[in-house]
């Protein structure tokens, strides 16, 4: 019969390979987190780019801004609703927001591949240099997209698993034993 037991370079690799998906698990995270959090931190400057205050603010910021509020409180709503810290809370949103650049950013690249590859590669620097309205819409509707979708869906592992019931469990006597012991 063979041995369930793993010799000791099998434990050692194993291990290994462990603390490397850790690694990269941490780092992923870590990543998303940063690029959630760059999004975030750039819409002032995206919002109020001629530093004129609220007379520098389009139509379209005006409905950005309200929508972006009650977005923030429907999440901190669900947080409290299933118990979730406040860090808790801010990495899920933190997250969502990376996510979202990330596809963002693929999406851009690819865009922009698909030019070089046609006959147009000037477009490149004009869609880079070039102030769309488009763009705006784009990335306040993926800001807003990405906040929607960041809520926590249930509580977490820990408070979903019920307390557990042990119920008296009655030994099985067997029909000779009854009838020995009569």
């Amino acid at each position: 019969m063979q041995s369930t037991e793993l010799s000791l370079a099998g434990k050692l690799d194993n291990g290994l390979t462990k603390g490397l998906c850790l690694l990269l698990r941490g780092l992923k995270t870590a990543c998303l987190w940063l690029a959630g959090l760059l999004t975030l931190a750039s819409l002032p400057l995206l919002i109020f780019e001629y530093g004129e205050g609220l007379a520098d603010l389009s139509l379209l910021e005006w409905a950005f801004m309200p929508l972006l509020v009650l977005l923030l409180w429907r999440h901190i709503h669900y947080c409290q609703h299933f118990a979730m810290g406040f860090w808790r809370g801010l990495s899920c949103l933190l997250i969502a927001q990376g996510i979202m650049a990330a596809l963002s950013m693929v999406l851009f690249g690819a865009y922009a591949a698909w030019l070089a590859q046609t006959e147009h590669p000037d477009e490149i620097l004009r869609l880079l240099t070039q102030e769309d309205p488009l763009d705006k819409l784009l990335a306040f509707g993926m800001v807003l997209l990405a906040l929607y979708l960041a809520i926590p869906k249930s509580a977490s592992n820990t408070l979903l698993q019920p307390a557990t019931v042990h119920a008296r469990v009655e030994p099985e006597i067997f029909t000779p034993a009854k009838e020995a012991s009569l």
